[in-house]
């Protein structure tokens, strides 16, 4: 039974670490009815430039089964959870519920009941991108996934549309979770065309691609709808129990046995039965007949 907890696992974007998540996590501390929630930030390496030549930055993918794990580990005592991602961060969640789907892991992903994405370039962003390629660098690894029109990040987010947001039923492959995606309005970096994409639970809220985060005070508007949905966690709902002894209808009683095929009973005039004779697959009907009386002495 659930204990009532809420685990947030925040995820940042790229070029960002945990501390993005400072304002709000210090916002949901203080609210007396946000008590169940305990914010869960997870990091992972981004950046520019490699800060040591043995060290490369990870893809996507492997920072999504790092999460995968994260969930497992850090994630592990909560029996509800709820993602918040920003940036980057939101490709790096729908890749490690794609993947755990297509590993046949959707039960795994019962605990997650709703997921949040903030400015979230889920189309790609155009932004600066010959400049960007430059400034991160032509091979960066997690550049590749925010170009426009990727192929990969177009297959996740048609996994998670379709086995998520519109499924119906925990299942090995499936596994149904609210997800509200928010655009920044004066964002200049993911648009809220990108943002919003094809995910039906969108809208917009105020602030660029930054300061969207900025929660300082308990009306911003990102903190209120944050807490709008922590405070509403949709609950699971229970498998069906096996039927008990006693709802199971008993079986219809027995037919009482018949002639095998091909038998027929004869009943003579007289009262006397007489049983068939089956030879070779056909019946026979046996009549038997009193010997003849002698007659009677002539006088």
């Amino acid at each position: 039974m659930s204990d009532g907890r809420l685990g947030v696992v925040m995820i940042h974007g790229i070029r960002s670490d945990a501390k993005a998540w400072a304002p709000l996590r210090k916002l949901i501390a203080k609210d007396d009815k946000l008590g169940f929630v305990e914010t869960l930030p997870f990091e992972y390496a981004t950046g520019v430039a490699r800060i040591h030549p043995l060290r490369v930055f990870p893809t996507i993918d492997t920072i999504a089964d790092s999460l995968k794990e994260f969930l497992v580990t850090e994630a592990g005592d909560f029996d509800r959870l709820m993602l918040v991602t920003h940036s980057q961060g939101g490709l790096v969640a729908q890749r490690c519920l794609a993947r755990m789907l297509g590993d046949g892991a959707g039960h795994d992903l019962a605990r997650i009941r709703r997921m949040v994405m903030l400015a979230c370039p889920n189309n790609g962003s155009e932004l600066l991108l010959s400049l960007r390629r430059s400034f991160l660098g032509l091979g960066h690894p997690q550049e590749k996934d925010l170009r426009p029109l990727n192929d990969l990040v177009t297959g996740t987010l048609r996994t998670v549309l379709r086995d998520v947001v519109h499924a119906t039923a925990v299942t090995d492959r499936t596994c149904p979770i609210e997800v509200s995606v928010y655009a920044g309005e004066s964002d200049g970096v993911v648009t809220p065309a990108s943002a919003k994409s094809v995910f039906p639970n969108s809208a917009v809220l105020p602030g660029d691609h930054s300061s969207i985060l900025k929660a300082e005070t308990a009306d911003h508007r990102t903190f209120t709808t944050l807490r709008r949905l922590m405070l509403d966690i949709p609950e699971r709902a229970a498998a069906p129990e096996a039927p008990s002894a006693a709802a199971v209808p008993e079986a219809p009683p027995a037919a009482p046995p018949t002639a095998p095929p091909g038998t027929v009973n004869n009943t003579i005039s007289g009262g006397v039965t007489n049983g068939p004779v089956i030879q070779a697959g056909s019946v026979q009907n046996v009549y038997y007949s009193a010997p003849p009386t002698p007659p009677a002495d002539e006088e």
